[in-house]
């Protein structure tokens, strides 16, 4: 095989997928992948991470069906990281020039997603990403307009994947040049989700371009272990180290940014996650907070920081304050 043939056999899209447990959703999802229509050729890696109902056979059935769109790397025991790790290094050995993402219980609901996105990227290599809107389907099978609303522009960057303050770019949809580097780095790997660290890599490397039609169907699953209150602390914990692990990476290239939401994220951090605790476990949380807090500050507010000790200590102070008026 020369060159040419060689490279014309490799897919131009790469698909990264993992799934667990997913029976119910899986043959619906890969079979929107494989019914693209495209003048390119892509394959589906599925990362099958051990599952205890029937989504493995399905998807090796669906490999055996079609063994030039889809490939399973099957883990042969439940280990989530060693699953998205492995389909990472089937990805990057496949030579794709790009790369799509859809979670096993997710699905595509435009014919022509990769080929428009495709299409986009080839046509602008300032851009590094795209993405679109999605549908948002609980449970129980209800749309949720409220997560993953119509954004009000169509070109994004790295400050407003730091700034914005939640992840807007739902992974259904998203789609990006094939320039990660191999090793990924402990930010990304280590990462309590990794959906913003990924954002934060791709961002460095371009643009990102916001389709406001609706390309993909994302379900989301309220009340689990992800829900919880106890793993939302830890996730927001988790998040700032991630920023404060990502302006090292970048050699504190966009310092002001990282600053910014560092800023945010500790006062956040310091007032709001001693609330709920009492006694000496509110002063050991409130004196781990604060050099944080200082530190990522532009300046200290000595004003604010009274109001927030008050808040915190000394609540009756404010009430009593309100009571004769002079605070609102």
């Amino acid at each position: 095989m020369n060159s040419k043939e060689y490279q014309d056999a490799l897919p131009t899209v790469a698909i990264f997928m993992v799934t667990y447990n997913h029976e119910k959703y899986i043959s619906n999802s890969i079979e929107k992948i494989i019914s693209q229509e495209t003048n390119f050729k892509f394959k589906l890696f599925i990362g099958e991470d051990c599952s205890k109902d029937n989504t493995k056979s399905i998807c090796l059935d669906y490999a055996e069906k079609y063994p030039d769109k889809v490939e399973v790397i099957a883990n042969e025991q439940n280990n989530i990281k060693k699953n998205i790790d492995n389909v990472w290094r089937a990805i990057f050995s496949s030579g794709a020039k790009y790369v799509a993402i859809c979670e096993g219980d997710d699905y595509w609901i435009d014919p022509h997603k990769l080929q428009k996105q495709v299409d986009f990227l080839d046509a602008n290599p300032d851009f590094s990403l795209c993405f679109s809107g999605v549908d948002v389907i609980d449970e129980i099978g209800l749309k949720r307009p409220d997560i993953f609303p119509p954004l009000p522009k169509q070109e994004f960057t790295m400050e407003d994947v730091v700034t914005t303050g939640y992840c807007f770019i739902p992974t259904a949809s998203l789609f990006f040049r094939n320039i990660l580097p191999n090793p990924l780095p402990s930010f990304y790997t280590n990462a309590f989700s990794g959906d913003i660290a990924l954002h934060l890599l791709l961002t460095d490397k371009g643009k990102a371009k916001y389709f406001p039609e609706n390309m993909a169907v994302y379900r989301h699953h309220s009340g689990g272990i992800t829900k919880s209150e106890k793993h939302v602390k830890e996730s927001d914990y988790r998040e700032f180290l991630l920023y404060i692990q990502a302006n090292e990476y970048f050699n504190r290239k966009y310092d002001k940014i990282f600053r910014k939401r560092l800023s945010e994220m500790s006062k956040v951090m310091l007032i709001y996650g001693s609330r709920d605790k009492t006694g000496i476990k509110k002063l050991k949380h409130y004196f781990k907070s604060l050099p944080d807090y200082i530190k990522y500050s532009d300046r200290i507010n000595f004003k604010e920081l009274a109001y927030y000790h008050t808040i915190l200590f000394f609540p009756f102070i404010l009430k009593l304050f309100k009571k004769t008026g002079d605070i609102a």
